[in-house]
């Protein structure tokens, strides 16, 4: 990942979809290593603000269809 992204929001939805993934492979293998955070932030690859950003769109599908696709 990298700092070409200054706000969580301008990282493509594709990109999320694939840190999400590498998270979760993460978590299920015990690499702690995936689950920093770094300075400067990396807003694409930051497990807290991948998840917040992530979250924040899912919330955001849900008001705006009432479902999840």
């Amino acid at each position: 990942m990298s700092t070409k992204y200054t706000d969580p929001k301008l990282v493509p939805t594709s990109a999320l979809i694939e840190r999400l993934k590498e998270l979760a492979d993460a978590v299920a293998k015990g690499n702690r290593d995936e689950l920093t955070m770094r300075i400067p932030a990396e807003v694409d690859r930051d497990a807290d603000i991948v998840l917040a950003e992530a979250a924040r769109r899912l919330e955001w599908m849900m008001g705006r269809f009432g479902y999840l696709l």
